[in-house]
């Protein structure tokens, strides 16, 4: 059940993000309201077309699909599409945003931003930002590009460079990552600060604590506390307790 949910929730993203390529180059031309009722858009009050896209200053009701240019203020109901930024509380099961993010963004199961995020970000499932993530993060699933704060998840997956705090049961940060990393198994390209959890891997180059079952590095400088720790450029490439390189 829980597969086909994340599916579900997959799916509808990726169908949604290919609309917003399609959508985000909109005319300067639009209009500004300070109340949006929508049902499924285009049945909406205020009409929405292409042409004039709808600036949402104030309130913002998704009964079950709701669509606009910008939205300063709240941003509630089912489902949100918003083609450029949101600047204020936006909560509903699926908000999608074709800009950044500043405030509060609370999905019952997904936030997607292609833009940047500023604030907090809370989803059952899925947190998916495709620039710079600052503050606080939670979700099943969380995937950024730049990462600063503090993120909690099941799986957190930053591609750029991240600094902060991670939690969760896998950390991935493909890129560097400077802080503190606690999860059952956290990988990290270039790491410096602390790992901590069952199995603690650094693929290039680091510095700092791993505290760990297994620590494993590659060129690592610092101290491993654990039961089987590698450092591959070590004099002493392998060792048990505790291995340091400096």
């Amino acid at each position: 059940m829980k597969k086909l949910m994340i599916l579900g929730v997959a799916a509808c993203l990726f169908a949604s993000e290919a609309a917003a390529g399609e959508v985000y180059s909109i005319g300067e031309e639009r209009y500004t309201t300070p109340l949006e009722i929508d049902l499924a858009s285009p049945l909406q009050l205020p009409q929405w077309s292409p042409c004039t896209p709808w600036n949402v200053w104030g309130l913002k009701l998704d009964l079950i699909f709701g669509r606009s240019f910008l939205v300063y203020g709240i941003d509630a109901g089912v489902s949100s599409f918003t083609l450029a930024d949101v600047y204020g509380i936006q909560g509903t099961a699926f908000n999608l945003v074709g800009g950044d993010v500043a405030g509060i963004q609370a999905g019952a199961l997904a936030n997607s931003v292609r833009g940047d995020v500023a604030g907090v970000q809370a989803s059952a499932v899925l947190n998916w930002d495709h620039e710079t993530f600052a503050g606080l993060q939670g979700a099943l699933l969380n995937i950024d590009g730049v990462f600063y704060g503090a993120q909690a998840g099941l799986l957190n997956i930053d591609s750029g460079i991240s600094y902060g705090w991670q939690t969760g049961l896998v950390n991935i940060d493909a890129n560097e990552f400077f802080g503190v990393s606690g999860g059952c198994v956290n990988i990290a390209t270039r790491m410096h600060g602390l790992q901590l959890g069952v199995v603690n891997e650094i693929e290039e180059i680091g510095d700092g604590v791993q505290i760990g079952v297994f620590n494993g590095a590659k060129n690592f400088t610092g101290v491993q506390l654990g039961l089987f720790n590698v450092i591959q450029t070590s004099p002493l490439p392998i060792m048990v307790i505790c291995n340091a390189n400096f």
